[in-house]
């Protein structure tokens, strides 16, 4: 009888300790602000009448507005239960298609609530820039410390273009190490992310691909990161960095907390009441 009772004390403590850790946890998880800030209101559309630029991050379960025109600062946030490990965003229509853990999700930005399914892209590693005036695609790799120029008409490889004076161990640095590139809409300028190395690398690709300069980033990166440029061609995000860079004076001017753990950024104008997503089709 006493074993009996003993037993089932034990049992009960058992159950305890684990509602007591649960608690904890889901407590501690509320507790943390979604967007690594406390104060931030919950985000609502604007409705002055007038067009607004956000810069919005989707670190883990949450998506962070950042006012582009009023330096970067964060004006609203949405906790995204459901979406775990976000992994890429794009526009769905009027609303936003999240890649999670546990598959697509869709974000209703005028209303703040997030549904199940929806038309996110996948990210492979692979990434491309087309300079359609050239016939010419730029293209990073898993394995490839810098890219590859590629012929648009024919498919031929053209070059493969390396990182002068940086160096990469496949062993222990992020793959793919260049999980980032932007060709410049104004100049003949291309960007590529270099994961391994902090840095971003600037070439001028008017004729064949001359380095132009290296800029070290301010946090180092151990994920392969990501490189979103705003529509007007004036900030690039570094994803799982933080760090915004000024593409005119190449230099970091501001760091986004959130954008430090998250890789997937997009560009959020809102114009007479509903969200435009520029340098998207409509």
């Amino acid at each position: 009888m006493t074993r009996r009772v003993w037993l089932r004390a034990a049992a009960l403590g058992l159950v305890l300790v684990g509602v007591i850790a649960g608690l904890t946890v889901y407590f501690s998880t509320e507790s943390v602000p979604p967007c690594g800030a406390s104060g931030v209101p919950t985000w609502h559309p604007p409705k002055d009448g007038r067009t607004h630029h956000y810069a919005v991050v989707f670190p883990d379960r949450a998506a962070c507005f950042f006012a582009i025109d009023d330096k970067h600062r964060l004006v609203g946030q949405l906790r995204l239960h459901d979406a775990r490990d976000i992994s890429t965003v794009a526009p769905n229509g009027h609303e936003v298609a999240l890649r999670t853990e546990n598959g697509p999700y869709t974000l209703d930005l005028g209303t703040g609530k997030l549904a199940k399914g929806g038309l996110a892209p996948f990210d492979n590693g692979k990434l491309t820039a087309v300079d359609p005036d050239r016939q010419v695609m730029f293209v990073t790799q898993p394995g490839l410390l810098g890219f590859r120029v590629i012929d648009m008409r024919t498919g031929a490889t053209l070059s493969v273009v390396h990182f002068r004076g940086f160096t990469w161990n496949p062993r222990f640095g992020p793959n793919p190490p260049s999980h980032g590139i932007v060709l410049r809409p104004d100049r003949p300028e291309l960007w590529v992310l270099d994961a391994p190395n902090h840095a971003l690398h600037v070439f001028d690709v008017s004729v064949a691909p001359r380095p132009l300069a290296d800029i070290r980033l301010e946090r180092t990166l151990t994920a392969p990161g990501s490189l979103t440029e705003s529509a007007n061609g004036r900030y690039l995000y570094v994803g799982d960095s933080g760090d915004v860079i000024d593409s005119q004076t190449r230099n970091s001017i501001a760091n986004l907390p959130p954008l430090q753990t998250a890789s997937a950024v997009l560009e959020v104008d809102w114009v007479d009441g509903r969200p435009v997503f520029p340098g998207f089709p409509r």
